[in-house]
C-alpha cells in the first residue's frame, strides 16, 4: 500500500482545516452570526475558494487513496458540527461524505490518467461534484434557521438585512425617499411630498396638517397591506414582513413545507452562483500549481507510460 508523505498529510490537514473554516464563515452569513457587510462579501468568498483549490491539490496531489478519501469526506462533513443534529442533516452530511469521495476519485484518475496537468482535464468531472456539496452544506444551514423560526419564515431577517441594500436604488424608484432604516411616517411624508409636490411645497403645511397627510398615508398602506402600523416602523422590517407574509398567502396549505421549499430554492440558487466561481477556480489552481513548481513544493517529472490500443 502506498505510504503518504509529509507534504501530503499537511497537505490533508489543510484541506480540512480550510474546509471547516469556510463552513463556519459561510454559517455565519446563512444563520446571521452577526458577519458584517465587508466580511459578507469578502471572507466567505475567499474561504470557498481557498477551499476549492486545497480540495482540487489535495485530491490530484494525494497518492494514497484512503487519506485522498477522508480528507475529502471530512473537510465536507466538518461542517455540519456547526448545526444541531437531525435525521435531515445525517442524511446530508452522508450525501456530502459520498460526493466529497467521488470528486476527490474522479479529480485524481483524472490527473493519474493525463499526459499533461491539464486543470481544465483534470478537474472537469470532479469539481462540479465539489460545488453540489458545499451547495448541499449551505442549504441545510438555510433549512436550520428557517425550520428554528416558529413563524416558519421564508427568509432568515440576517439575510434579508444584508440584501436589502443591494434593493434599495431599485425600490427607491418605486417609492420616492425609500430608506431601509426610516421610519414609516418618514417614508410617508417623502411619499406624499413626491407625489403632491409638483403642485405645491408640502414644506408649506401646518405640523397639525402635516400629520394628517402622514397619519391618512399610513392608514392606507395598512389597509393596504394587512398590517397593523403605528408609524415608528422601520421601512425594512415592514418590507420584511410583507414579503413572508405574501409567500406564506401563495403556499397556501402547503405553509408547513417552506423550510424544505426554502431549502431547494437556496440549493438552486447557491448551485448556479458556482458556476462562474468553477471556471475562475480552474484558472486559479493553474497559477497555484505554477507557483507551487516554481518554489519547489511540487516537482515536474517526466514519465514513460505504456499506451494499450486496439486496432486491426
Amino acid at each position: 500500500m502506498q505510504q503518504s508523505n509529509g507534504k501530503e498529510l499537511a497537505l490533508g490537514i489543510l484541506t480540512v482545516a480550510v474546509g471547516l473554516a469556510n463552513a463556519y464563515l459561510w454559517k455565519g452569513v446563512v444563520l446571521g452570526g452577526g458577519l458584517g457587510p465587508a466580511a459578507l462579501y469578502s471572507l466567505p468568498v475567499l474561504a470557498l475558494f481557498a477551499f476549492a483549490i486545497l480540495f482540487s491539490l489535495s485530491s490530484a496531489f494525494i497518492r494514497r487513496r484512503l487519506t485522498r478519501a477522508a480528507t475529502a469526506i471530512a473537510s465536507l462533513t466538518s461542517g455540519y458540527l456547526f448545526v444541531p443534529f437531525s435525521g435531515t442533516v445525517a442524511a446530508a452530511a452522508a450525501a456530502s461524505a459520498l460526493a466529497g469521495w467521488y470528486a476527490a476519485d474522479e479529480i485524481a484518475h483524472e490527473e493519474k490518467d493525463s499526459a499533461r496537468f491539464s486543470t481544465r482535464k483534470i478537474l472537469r468531472g470532479g469539481l462540479p461534484v465539489f460545488f453540489t456539496a458545499v451547495a448541499l452544506t449551505l442549504a441545510v444551514f438555510y433549512f436550520v434557521t428557517v425550520s428554528d423560526q416558529h413563524d416558519q419564515t421564508f427568509l432568515p431577517k440576517a439575510m434579508f438585512d444584508a440584501a436589502i441594500p443591494l434593493l434599495q436604488r431599485p425600490l427607491a424608484g418605486i417609492l420616492p425617499g425609500f430608506r431601509s432604516d426610516a421610519s414609516v411616517d418618514d417614508l410617508m411624508l417623502a411619499f406624499a411630498a413626491a407625489q403632491i409636490g409638483k403642485e405645491f411645497d408640502i414644506g408649506t403645511l401646518t405640523p397639525a396638517e402635516r400629520e394628517r397627510l402622514v397619519a391618512e398615508s399610513r392608514r392606507a398602506l395598512a389597509t393596504e397591506l394587512g398590517i397593523k402600523l403605528s408609524g415608528d416602523e422601520k421601512a425594512g422590517d415592514v418590507l420584511y414582513e410583507v414579503t413572508n407574509a405574501q409567500v406564506a398567502k401563495l403556499l397556501g396549505p402547503y405553509h408547513g413545507y417552506l423550510p424544505a421549499i426554502a431549502a431547494v430554492g437556496f440549493f438552486i440558487a447557491v448551485k448556479a452562483i458556482t458556476m462562474p466561481v468553477y471556471w475562475i477556480t480552474l484558472l486559479l489552481v493553474w497559477l497555484v500549481v505554477k507557483c507551487l513548481v516554481a518554489a519547489g513544493i511540487l516537482r515536474q517529472k517526466t514519465e514513460t507510460v505504456e499506451v494499450t490500443r486496439i486496432g486491426l
